[in-house]
């Protein structure tokens, strides 16, 4: 789609054409994690269920890795854009490619190395740890394609082909679910058949992406005089992108304390309940993180473009169809809640229990979509402080906090409680940051006021 297009079709039309897209793209990303769950907990049971949740916290260093260079590059694409600067943005991905290149072999080679460690402090026991180290070794195996697949995805999104961008990470769903079947029922190859279904289809996202930057129709391209290491534009990158990896490593720090916790004061079963509890809420939290990122393009364009009123309006339909969203899915949860955990291979005399806890956890379901939505709009316009303060407060401070405080008192419900009170106080901080920033947009009007 054209620039021009972008900054004067109907509003709603490019909403639905950017942000749709992007939603149905993390929808289907999500299906990845999901059916890994559902074929693992059905054709290996709880234990394997909860290896797989054992070895995940390391799995999202790699994924926020993938995350941060992509929403970082496509945050400063977008911006080039709107301003007419092709040449920026082709070196700005170019650097990108580079970077991915040379961070995911550091990666893959120190996760490798130290993989035996790193499994025993994730809090692998005798039980899981076969699982988990089968799950992290393929994972970490694959660190290279794994981070081009995930960065290159939101870049596809911004170089004006939100579809295609559809397109690749529904063609690696449907390959995930047919090589789950083949590799963990079929084969049954277990857990380690789940990690190398996954592989196969982040492969074949990576393989589509970059054919679309080099041969495809982007409106930016991999060229041969911009594939080098700019560190002026990494060092950009890499602050705008911090956000987003700082979210899926507190994902990571915040499972692991998790996990902890829950074999402190519960069992295996409780890990592998509290593992269906986040299936179930990533679907929600996925979601909302593909709003925000068919969002950031968007709010990138009318940003450099200086359309800040059409800007605002794109914001508040956004934050509208977040919160109705969010009740409609809860909703969901309350109405089909077993159905959806029996899914997972959770025995019949765990459902009540797994099916009580799960609605304590993804009771913050209406307000969720809102923090995603800002965090975004902040990344997107470079104010990166509140961007910080918005996702790593409610993914690592709050959350880690109540983590550590209630079980003691509560015991394991203490873990399910800790993500909704973490998303109530976010929700408060991000009403404090909005009227702080009303009140900067009163002074300066003022200010303009005074000086005329």
């Amino acid at each position: 789609m054209d620039i021009n297009e972008v900054l004067n079709m109907n509003i709603f039309k490019v909403w639905t054409k950017f942000v749709v897209a992007s939603i149905v793209g993390v929808v289907l990303n999500t299906i990845y994690t999901m059916v890994d769950g559902i074929f693992v907990g059905q054709g290996v049971g709880e234990a394997g269920l909860a290896g797989v949740n054992i070895a995940w916290p390391a799995v999202t260093l790699v994924v926020g890795i993938g995350l941060m260079i992509g929403i970082g590059t496509s945050s400063i694409v977008a911006i080039h854009m709107g301003r007419g600067h092709k040449e920026k943005a082709e070196k700005s991905l170019g650097t990108a490619i580079k970077s991915i290149i040379i961070i995911g072999s550091i990666v893959m080679l120190l996760g490798l190395i130290f993989r035996e460690p790193i499994i025993r402090m994730l809090g692998a026991t005798a039980d899981t740890i076969e699982y988990a180290r089968d799950y992290y070794t393929i994972i970490f195996f694959i660190s290279i394609p794994y981070i081009f697949s995930t960065a290159l995805n939101p870049i596809v999104r911004t170089g004006g082909r939100p579809d295609l961008s559809m397109i690749m990470i529904g063609i690696g769903a449907i390959a995930n679910i047919i090589l789950d079947w083949l590799f963990v029922i079929k084969l049954g190859y277990g857990v380690k058949g789940a990690a190398l279904a996954t592989s196969a289809s982040i492969f074949i996202t990576m393989v589509v992406s970059l054919l679309h930057f080099i041969k495809g129709k982007s409106n930016i391209k991999i060229r041969k005089e911009y594939f080098k290491l700019d560190f002026r534009i990494l060092k950009k990158i890499l602050k705008i992108g911090f956000v987003s990896f700082a979210v899926q490593l507190s994902y990571g720090i915040i499972l692991l304390v998790q996990n902890r916790t829950m074999f402190a004061y519960g069992n295996t079963v409780d890990v592998a309940i509290y593992t269906v509890a986040t299936y179930i809420n990533c679907f929600l939290v996925n979601t909302c993180m593909g709003i925000a990122q068919g969002l950031q393009p968007l709010i990138g364009y009318h940003y450099g473009a200086n359309k800040l009123e059409r800007m605002k309006k794109l914001l508040y339909i956004t934050i509208g169809i977040c919160i109705i969203g969010g009740i409609i899915v809860y909703t969901s949860i309350v109405l089909f809640g077993r159905e959806m955990i029996s899914i997972f291979g959770i025995g019949a005399e765990s459902l009540d229990f797994a099916y009580n806890k799960i609605l304590i956890y993804c009771i913050g379901s209406p307000i969720i979509g809102t923090i995603f939505t800002m965090s975004g709009y902040f990344q997107a316009i470079g104010k990166n402080v509140y961007a910080n303060v918005i996702s790593v407060g409610r993914g690592f401070v709050f959350q880690f906090l109540f983590t550590v405080i209630l079980p003691p008192f509560i015991g394991v419900t203490g873990v399910f409680l800790s993500l909704p009170l973490a998303e109530l106080i976010t929700f408060i901080v991000l009403g404090i940051i909005l009227v702080r920033e009303k009140g900067n947009d009163y002074r300066k009007i003022r200010r303009r006021i005074n000086t005329n």
